[in-house]
């Protein structure tokens, strides 16, 4: 740097000049990283109730479960807790004790009653960090999976109130729409049935082992993955209203000599579709109970550029960043194609009405 002192080398960049050269510096970094493995053991829980009389010999075992884990602390990783709240206990009320308590509640209203096959109640751990505890276990199964009848999953169920349970999976198997219809006999309980088993959630690892599975959901919420997902804020009374409905189908399965066929659904997604691969926050929460064309938001986070761009509950978004948006799927597919704290065009209809705004995401952290 000979006859160039430092001084006047900082004044030529502190001018703005753009088009300011820089100078070599002549010497070698040598950079040694180092990546150390962390592992850990986590466990599944599991139990199950013989089957009463002769056992049914076609497919002797059906199977329900809801995973256990969540998020702890927060932190980085699928935590959407805002400024203030990082490093709060995130509870996990509705995801999942909720799925929880309502497969320890539907053991306890199967044990009394007549059972044509096994049913085993597994509690999942490792789900929050990419579905773990149920791939493990049809990974090396500790029943024949050929021997499992169908998988009932319950996953975010305590948020009933006056919002319909979602039946999801149901295209997994010929027989599943007509049993979820036929076995509410509660006149107020909506059922909205969803045809695609290909979900972010534990029935998954069934579906792509080849078993019809059902998973039960009462919706996303402001709360989800938040400190404020806590027990004060879950409907018990829907959960049982939800358990009853879910049991009368296990018994029918259970009962049923003929278990039910299954049948493949490709997935509809472009992209990844893994909601552990999303980075990007929109602070939309999307309802995926409704088959609508576009992306149904069941509401928007508070603070969130979701809201911050105008965007509300009922809302439907048919564009954004330029790609069009027909179901849950483009739009993720749409967010591996966005940039953090780049404004991206969102156009979307309010009441039938055509608008457009400005969306800004940011990271998740």
């Amino acid at each position: 740097m000979e006859g160039n002192p430092l001084e006047d080398i900082q004044r030529s960049f502190d001018s703005g000049n753009p088009h300011v050269a820089g100078f070599a510096i002549p010497t070698t970094i040598t950079v040694r990283a180092k990546v150390e493995r962390e592992r850990h053991t986590a466990y599944n829980i599991a139990g199950y109730l013989p089957a009463t009389g002769r056992t049914l010999a076609e497919k002797p075992w059906v199977a329900l479960g809801a995973h256990y884990d969540h998020l702890g602390h927060g932190g980085r990783g699928s935590s959407l807790a805002r400024t203030g709240e990082e490093t709060l206990v995130h509870p996990g009320a509705d995801d999942n004790a909720s799925g929880v308590a309502a497969v320890l509640a539907a053991a306890e209203q199967l044990k009394n009653g007549p059972r044509g096959r096994n049913i085993a109640f597994v509690l999942w751990s490792g789900e929050e960090a990419g579905l773990l505890g149920s791939a493990a276990f049809t990974a090396k199964p500790p029943l024949p999976l050929d021997q499992l009848a169908a998988y009932f999953n319950f996953d975010m169920v305590g948020r009933l109130r006056d919002n319909p349970l979602q039946v999801q999976g149901a295209g997994s198997s010929p027989s599943w729409a007509a049993l979820a219809a036929s076995a509410n006999t509660d006149p107020t309980l909506k059922i909205a049935v969803q045809n695609d088993p290909n979900l972010p959630t534990d029935s998954s690892s069934f579906n792509l082992a080849g078993i019809p599975t059902l998973s039960f959901f009462t919706g996303s919420h402001d709360d989800y993955h938040r400190p404020t997902d806590t027990a004060d804020r879950v409907d018990t009374a829907g959960i049982d209203r939800i358990v009853g409905y879910a049991t009368t189908i296990v018994s029918r399965v259970a009962d049923n000599p003929d278990p039910p066929a299954f049948a493949k659904v490709e997935p509809q997604t472009r992209g990844r579709g893994s909601r552990d691969g999303i980075r990007l926050y929109t602070g939309t929460i999307p309802d995926y109970g409704t088959e609508t064309k576009g992306l149904l938001l069941a509401g928007v986070s508070a603070g969130g550029p979701a809201e911050q761009a105008g965007l509300q509950k009922d809302d439907v978004i048919v564009e954004i960043a330029g790609q069009s948006i027909a179901n849950v799927y483009d739009y993720t597919y749409a967010l591996d194609l966005m940039k953090p704290d780049e404004p991206v065009k969102v156009r979307y209809l309010r009441s039938g009405e055509k608008r457009e705004t400005t969306l800004t995401p940011r990271v998740r952290r």
